[in-house]
């Protein structure tokens, strides 16, 4: 009998002040801001970058400039061998002294009529393609003299004194001039699922791994409406500024950046872990204290049916404009209940998401169904169904 009174004793005990309760994992809700956004990677580059070539083939003769040197526009920075280059434009300028003698001699023997038509037909066309061939002649000599065609930097020398280089279909690379190091851009690659979302204006900030703790502002500049597709992967380039006043961003850094897309200033949020909770297991005792706790949705059970009609449905008689809906979600909330915390399922609504909380939106009636403050469970650990972050196995091991 006393052994009997013990257990009943132990059961109700158990049962009133809840020691055979699962432990709950809470967190509260908070109020502040929330940023919508969209990360990517991307290169930092110069806006206005110039790469200097050669149209002479020929072997660097001698190099001017190095690496980080300013230079200013028209400043020689190579020379090429120029002798076979003068020595054709010499060739070329003694057939056009040849062909202008022949051509003015014609000229007064034709005012004579000692030479017909034709032959002074033939020297004048001699001479005016000696005296294109000329012109052609002297341009390759002068390029054989490289000057800068614009003020900058030399950020890259691609080639090396006694290094031959031969222009054929393309000029070769032999520098890139930066423009102006103090405005840069970060080249991005957004993936065509968030491109829609992104507009001009848009404000952004990034970083680079030399400067881990600095976060630099920037905006959406540009967004390009080239496709690139790599192994059936569609993406979008979008351009951000970077201005660089200290010079301490440099061309090809990689950088993190982040796109916000959407920003509420103040917001009830909601942990997305509290969202994902699912209840545990209870004996039918803790089960049923539960459902009998259970809270009906905020807008009331016809506006539940309501938020889940699809779009285009009509509502009042009135057809759906479009505009998108907020979610309705059903989260666990912890009360006091006398000798010990019950959890309360509530219907919320949901709407922005940063990934990490969740704004909590309003009904039609201006309720919120939770405040500031309140614990939401994100998890539970204990006798009744173990921790109910890890889901049980319900199949067989594959190794």
């Amino acid at each position: 009998i006393v052994a009997l009174v013990f257990v009943i004793a132990w059961k109700f005990l158990s049962s009133a002040l809840g020691w055979n309760d699962p432990q709950y994992k809470t967190a509260a809700i908070e109020e502040g801001p929330l940023q919508v956004t969209i990360s990517a990677s991307g290169t930092l580059n110069p806006v206005k970058s110039v790469q200097v070539g050669t149209q002479v083939s020929g072997m660097l003769q001698e190099i001017y400039v190095d690496f980080n040197d300013v230079v200013k526009k028209g400043q020689i920075i190579a020379r090429i061998d120029a002798r076979e280059w003068q020595a054709r434009f010499e060739q070329a300028e003694a057939n056009y002294i040849l062909a202008n003698r022949n051509h003015e001699n014609n000229k007064k023997l034709i005012e004579k009529n000692f030479v017909s038509p034709a032959a002074f037909d033939q020297t004048l066309s001699a001479y005016k393609s000696a005296k294109a061939a000329l012109a052609m002649a002297k341009k390759a000599l002068d390029d054989t003299v490289i000057r800068a065609p614009v003020d900058g930097v030399v950020v890259k020398r691609s080639v090396e004194r006694g290094q031959t280089v031969a222009a054929s279909l393309q000029a070769p690379e032999l520098f890139i001039i930066a423009q102006d190091l103090t405005d840069m851009q970060v080249e991005t690659a957004i993936d065509e699922s968030d491109v829609g979302r992104i507009t001009e204006g848009m404000t952004a900030s990034f970083t680079v791994d030399a400067f881990p703790g600095r976060v630099f502002q920037s905006k959406v500049k540009q967004v390009r409406k080239a496709p690139v597709n790599i192994q059936n992967v569609v993406t979008y380039t979008v351009l951000l500024t970077a201005e660089n006043p200290d010079l301490k961003l440099l061309p090809g850094m990689t950088a993190n950046a982040a796109i916000i897309t959407e920003q509420k200033e103040k917001v009830l949020r909601i942990s997305n872990a509290a969202l994902r909770f699912k209840m545990p297991e209870f004996s039918d005792n803790q089960k049923d204290k539960a459902l009998a706790s259970k809270e009906t949705p905020s807008s009331g059970a016809s506006g539940s049916r309501k938020e889940g009609r699809p779009p285009g449905a009509k509502e009042g008689g009135k057809p759906y404009s479009g505009a998108p809906r907020p979610m309705v979600r059903k989260v666990w909330v912890l009360e006091e209940a006398g000798l010990k915390n019950k959890p309360v399922q509530k219907t919320i609504r949901v709407g922005l998401s940063d990934g990490a909380a969740t704004e909590i939106l309003p009904d039609q009636e201006g309720n919120y169904g939770l405040k500031a403050g309140d614990l939401v469970i994100v998890g539970s650990s204990g006798k009744a169904g173990g921790s109910s972050s890890m889901p049980k196995a319900t199949g067989p091991r594959l190794f």
